[in-house]
């Protein structure tokens, strides 16, 4: 089958939609699949194993206005069987793509990467304009919380879960000399919506309360980057908080096999593929309710699920004072395998593209009245 993943944003640009189109992509090829990514995202090819046809046009960044019959051109001379418009909230590319392709004939399976939840009113504004719950698509999600708001902006059109892909073996590494001092992560792109600022304070509560009883680290680059250093600084908090800056994913992983609890602050999470990493890692998970990372971590199980700033610090504040219940945890986590696999994502996928051919053959079905 010859896959036509539209996305706006791509390689080389880096993030979580980027590289999750480019791992499914790389996979689909090695079932046999002839996957290829269609994108505004200027730049190199970063990766020739898989094609990218990228549209110039006058724009901003990667978010570019490409014509309609641009973009029809591009799907009808790369004979694209299955289309699958990857979407955050503005994606006007993957937007037209998911309406031209149904339109024309081409099962299409949209994935909705972003939360929604702030912007319900727009989104169903946007969708209502443009007739997007009457498309002949399939329309999907990254998690169960993000799929709900999706379904609430489409005015009940129903929303698969067809959620992010991991190799859980490439994150299990063996545990790394501990010193005594627990160690707490967290990954994340430096900008407002993952709550970097937010966590800070958060430790610095634990460094009042646990003085010299623990250190953190936090990964990632982004705008929120030097503010985020000044902050460190000004608290007093150089001693016991580093702020790395961007690391390869091997130097991640080298990082998770030395820490203890991993925490992901964002409540508007959609996914969560960095605490998934983290999980694999043997990690406990402390997150978000109603975020997508309850999709793989059960409260008490494999890590905890907390409402507010509040109840993150009580939570980890418990852990640091009776560290029980994290060895219990993290010896689960190593010894258990997170269901959020590749195989299984793969085989997802196959089905919303069933699901979508299905769609096109009912669209295209005589009606036949009595």
């Amino acid at each position: 089958m010859r896959i036509a993943h539209v996305t706006d944003v791509y390689l080389p640009r880096l993030g979580g939609v980027e590289l999750q189109v480019r791992d499914l992509a790389t996979r689909q090829a090695t079932a046999g699949h002839t996957p290829f990514v269609i994108t505004a995202t200027p730049g190199g090819d970063p990766d020739t194993a898989i094609p990218a046809v990228r549209l110039g046009a006058p724009g901003v960044g990667p978010y570019r206005a490409i014509r309609d019959q641009d973009l029809c051109r591009v799907l009808r001379e790369h004979r694209a069987d299955a289309v699958h418009a990857h979407v955050s909230a503005f994606s006007p590319l993957a937007w037209s793509a998911a309406r031209l392709a149904g339109v024309h004939g081409v099962p299409t399976v949209v994935s909705v990467h972003s939360m929604w939840h702030d912007v319900i009113p727009v989104m169903r504004w946007y969708a209502r304009r443009r007739g997007a719950a009457r498309w002949p698509v399939d329309w999907a999600a990254v998690s169960t919380a993000a799929a709900a708001a999706v379904r609430e902006a489409l005015d009940g059109t129903p929303v698969a879960v067809l959620p992010n892909g991991i190799d859980p073996a490439a994150w299990l590494a063996p545990p790394a000399p501990r010193d005594g001092v627990p160690t707490v992560v967290s990954v994340m792109r430096m900008v407002r919506r993952k709550r970097p600022r937010p966590l800070l304070r958060v430790l610095a509560a634990l460094r009042h309360a646990h003085p010299g009883r623990f250190r953190a680290i936090l990964v990632g680059d982004g705008p929120l980057l030097p503010r985020l250093r000044a902050d460190v600084a000004a608290a007093g908090l150089a001693g016991q908080v580093r702020l790395t800056g961007a690391l390869p994913r091997h130097d991640i992983r080298a990082l998770l096999a030395a820490a203890d609890l991993y925490v992901a602050p964002a409540h508007r999470e959609s996914f969560g593929i960095a605490a998934l990493e983290a999980r694999c890692a043997g990690l406990p998970v402390v997150a978000r309710r109603g975020s997508g990372v309850a999709d793989f971590v059960e409260h008490g199980v494999d890590g905890w699920l907390v409402g507010s700033d509040a109840e993150l610090i009580s939570t980890v504040s418990g852990l640091l004072t009776a560290p029980g219940p994290l060895a219990e945890v993290a010896r689960h986590n190593r010894a258990v395998v997170p269901r959020l696999h590749w195989d299984g994502v793969l085989a997802a996928a196959e089905t919303r593209y069933a699901a979508a051919a299905c769609l096109q053959e009912a669209t295209r079905a005589p009606v036949v009245t009595a």
